[in-house]
């Protein structure tokens, strides 16, 4: 927006304080993300009432509902997303779906190691990384890499027992939050990738993987369905045995990830680039100006 010519300030909330904040702004438009939604909704009715125009950037679920309820303009990263709005109540007239970017990996490595299966997120139940442990427990060859912020809470905790289980012993890398350099070689090193995601509004890692022509295995739900457009492979949430199926079959038989590998390459051509997103995003702003 910036590079657009536009005045923008970014308030970061830190408690109901910063709502308040946001209030003595009056600014022309608020562009309020869903991770700010609980503290700032009690303040949008008088911001409104001002003459602020508020836009909802709803990224993920959670909040999503009562921010597009108070807000004149939603954006959704997926048609999933905004459907679940649309069932919400919100008016689809309302919402605008501006998908992430996903940039074009500059080359493909080569993989003849089938073994190794990336996953990449934030240690949270939704991200199924436990139902993905029990899983690679079943399929002796496989290596994991986990890769992302893991934090200290109890998940953390069960992610980590499950990693030490002998059965697994050696078998996983923890390698926590990473640069964009360093995430880049998890990647390129990368034979599989595997997010069994329970609830996702888009699924970035997915598209990244993608990106990197890297066969991918998610669960069957919304998001995936549209971000995948049948270039994975999908199972059903929270079950341990078709996903180790899953890995199974990818660890051994080449040609079937390579197909699937074509396949994503391919899906991810059709994904909007940073700048495309960024430039619909620029025109969905100006326009409730």
């Amino acid at each position: 927006m910036r590079r657009d010519a536009m005045r923008v300030r970014v308030l970061v909330l830190e408690d109901r304080a910063g709502g308040r904040a946001l209030r003595a702004l009056r600014p022309a438009l608020a562009i309020v993300d869903t991770i700010a939604a609980d503290l700032v909704a009690p303040h949008l009715r008088v911001l409104r009432a001002s003459g602020t125009r508020v836009v909802a950037l709803a990224l993920m679920s959670h909040g999503a509902p009562s921010l597009a309820r108070q807000a004149d303009r939603t954006i959704a990263p997926s048609a999933a997303l905004a459907a679940d709005l649309i069932a919400a109540g919100i008016p689809g007239s309302r919402i605008s779906v501006i998908a992430p970017g996903t940039d074009r990996a500059s080359r493909v490595a080569a993989r003849t190691d089938g073994t190794r299966v990336l996953c990449v997120a934030n240690w949270s139940a939704a991200k199924g990384i436990t139902t993905l442990l029990a899983a690679a427990k079943r399929v002796p060859d496989v290596r994991i890499a986990l890769v992302g912020d893991a934090g200290n809470g109890w998940y953390a905790a069960r992610v980590r027992a499950l990693a030490a289980h002998p059965e697994l012993a050696g078998r996983v890398r923890v390698r926590g939050a990473l640069g964009p350099g360093a995430l880049e070689r998890e990647y390129r090193r990368a034979s599989v990738f595997a997010l069994p995601s329970t609830r996702e509004s888009y699924g970035m890692a997915v598209a990244e993987a993608m990106a990197h022509g890297l066969p991918v295995i998610a669960c069957d739900i919304p998001a995936s369905r549209e971000l995948a457009s049948g270039a994975a492979l999908l199972v059903p949430p929270r079950r341990v045995a078709t996903l180790a199926a899953a890995l199974d079959v990818l660890t051994r038989d080449g040609r079937l990830r390579r197909d699937l590998g074509r396949l994503t390459r391919a899906r991810s051509r059709t994904l909007p680039t940073w700048a495309q997103s960024e430039r619909a995003l620029v025109r969905a702003v100006r326009a409730e100006l």
